[in-house]
C-alpha cells in the first residue's frame, strides 16, 4: 500500500473517532455549563453593572474560597498574594501571631498557640473559642479565611475576641504580629545560662522532652537530645505532646520509628479505600527506653499519630485526656502556572489497630476518634492556665530550676498528669531495674 493511501486512512480514522466522541463531549460541556453557568453569569453582571468597576479577580478568588468552605474547615484556597507566606510557614519561621486553629462542635477553636509565639505571650490559650478579629465576627469562616485575617505586616496589631475555656465573659486581646520562630524540642526547665534541662529526675535517670510541634528540624533536635540522654544511661523518658497542634507528618512517623522495630506506623485511606502504609524499620535506637506519653485535648494531627501508634504497639503508656481528633491528609495542589493553590483533604490517617483519628460527621458521637489515654487524668481550667503560664515564663527565660529538688518537685506537684507519669516510671524502675540502654548513635 502506498504512503499516500496510508495517510488518507489515518485521516479517516481520526475523523471517525472525533465523530464517535462528539456526543459525550457535547454532553459533558453541557453539564459544565449547567453547573457553572450561574457563576459565570454573576461574574459578568457584576463587572457590567456593579456601582464600582471590578477590575481584578476578587470575584473568582472569592468563588473558589467559597467552594472549598463547603468541603471541610481544613480545605482552602490560597490566592497568589498569600502563597509565599503559606509556603514559608512549614520552614519554621513566618510572620503572624502563631496559632493553630480547628473546629470543635461548630465553633472555631484555638487548638494551641505555638510556644513562644506572639499569641502565646499575649495570653491566648489552648481551647479558646475565637469569636471575632478586629471586630469582625468569624462565625462560619473557614480556617483559611481566618488565617488570612490574622496575617499582616510585622509590628502591626490585631485584636482578637476570645472566650477562654470555663469563662462566661469574652476577652479582647491585642496581639502584635511578629516572626514566629519555632524551636520544637524543649526540656523541663532551663539552667542559669538558659540551656534546656532534659532530666526531670536526675537520681532515677528519667528524662523529659516536650515537643511543641512537628517541623522540618524536629527529629534532628530530638535525635541530638536522646543521644545525649543515652550516653548517660538514661533509659526512661516522658514525651510531652500536650498542646502540640501537629505539623509535618513525616517527622511524626520518624519519631515513632525510633521506638518500634517493625509493623505499621500509620496508613492513609482515601475515598476509594486505597491504602498507603508507612512501616517501621528494624533499626530502633530507643528500643529499651521506658516511655510515657502525655496528651490532652490540644494534642492534634501529627502528635495524635505519634501517641496513637505508640499506644497500638504497646510501646508506651498514654496519660492525660482524649486528643483533639484531627487526622486528615492535606495535599497542596498548585493551580495553573503555580500562581495559586488549594489545600485539599484527600484522605484520613488510620492507626495500626484500624482507628481513624479524624472526628467526622459519622463518628463524632462515638468513641472512635482521637486517642483515648490508657490512664485518664483531667486538669482543671486553673491547672491548665498554670501550666501554660509556667511554660511562657520558661520560654522567656524568666525561670531557672534545678533538674530535681524542691523547686522542681513543686512544679511537678502542680501538674497532675506529669505527676502521674513520673510515678508510673518510678514504680516501673522499682519493680524492674533497667538494663543498659544501647549506645548506638541516633539516626
Amino acid at each position: 500500500m502506498s504512503k499516500h493511501s496510508l495517510t488518507w486512512i489515518a485521516i479517516i480514522v481520526v475523523i471517525t473517532t472525533m465523530f464517535l466522541k462528539l456526543p459525550p463531549m457535547v454532553a459533558k460541556q453541557d453539564a459544565v455549563l449547567r453547573t457553572y453557568g450561574a457563576l459565570v453569569e454573576v461574574d459578568a453582571l457584576a463587572r457590567q453593572k456593579y456601582v464600582e468597576p471590578v477590575l481584578d479577580d476578587r470575584l473568582v478568588h472569592g468563588a473558589i474560597r467559597g467552594m472549598m468552605m463547603q468541603l471541610d474547615p481544613y480545605s482552602g484556597y490560597i490566592a497568589p498574594n498569600e502563597l509565599p507566606a503559606f509556603e514559608r510557614r512549614n520552614d519554621g519561621e513566618y510572620i503572624g501571631i502563631g496559632v493553630e486553629l480547628g473546629y470543635r462542635d461548630g465553633h472555631l477553636e484555638v487548638v494551641a498557640p505555638i510556644e513562644e509565639s506572639p499569641a502565646a505571650l499575649a495570653g491566648i490559650l489552648a481551647g479558646d473559642t475565637l469569636l471575632a478579629i478586629d471586630g469582625r465576627d468569624v462565625e462560619g469562616y473557614s480556617v483559611f479565611d481566618v488565617e488570612e485575617l490574622l496575617a499582616g505586616p510585622p509590628g502591626s496589631s490585631v485584636r482578637l475576641e476570645v472566650l477562654h475555656p470555663g469563662d462566661a465573659q469574652a476577652h479582647e486581646i491585642d496581639v502584635i504580629r511578629g516572626a514566629v520562630t519555632m524551636t520544637t524540642v524543649r526540656g523541663f526547665a532551663r539552667d542559669t545560662e538558659g540551656n534546656w534541662i532534659y532530666l526531670i529526675d536526675e537520681q532515677k535517670g528519667i528524662g523529659y522532652i516536650r515537643i511543641s510541634s512537628f517541623l522540618g528540624s524536629t527529629m534532628r533536635e530530638f535525635d541530638a537530645v536522646t543521644a545525649q540522654l543515652l550516653r548517660h544511661d538514661r533509659s526512661n523518658l516522658i514525651l510531652d505532646l500536650r498542646f502540640n497542634p501537629g505539623g509535618i507528618m513525616k517527622q511524626a512517623i520518624a519519631m515513632v520509628d525510633r521506638f518500634i522495630d517493625g509493623g505499621s506506623i500509620v496508613s492513609t485511606v482515601n475515598r476509594r479505600n486505597a491504602v498507603h502504609d508507612y512501616r517501621a524499620r528494624p533499626r530502633t535506637p530507643l528500643a529499651n527506653v521506658g516511655l510515657v506519653v502525655l496528651v490532652n485535648g490540644a494534642t492534634a494531627s501529627a502528635a495524635e499519630i505519634v501517641a496513637g501508634a505508640l499506644q497500638d504497639h504497646g510501646r508506651a503508656k498514654i496519660i492525660g485526656q482524649r486528643t483533639f481528633g484531627k487526622g486528615c491528609v492535606q495535599h497542596m495542589i498548585y493551580l495553573t502556572e503555580h500562581a495559586a493553590a488549594v489545600s485539599l483533604t484527600t484522605a484520613y490517617y488510620r492507626l495500626p489497630n484500624g482507628r481513624i483519628i479524624h472526628r467526622t460527621p459519622k463518628n463524632r458521637d462515638s468513641d472512635h476518634w482521637g486517642v483515648t489515654p490508657d490512664r485518664e487524668v483531667y486538669l482543671s481550667e486553673s491547672e491548665v492556665r498554670a501550666i501554660a503560664e509556667r511554660r511562657r515564663e520558661i520560654d522567656r527565660r524568666n525561670v531557672a530550676l534545678s533538674p530535681s529538688g524542691p523547686a522542681a518537685d513543686s512544679e511537678v506537684y502542680r501538674d497532675p498528669q506529669l505527676r502521674d507519669a513520673l510515678a508510673l516510671l518510678r514504680q516501673a524502675l522499682a519493680t524492674h531495674p533497667p538494663t543498659r540502654a544501647p549506645s548506638t548513635a541516633a539516626r
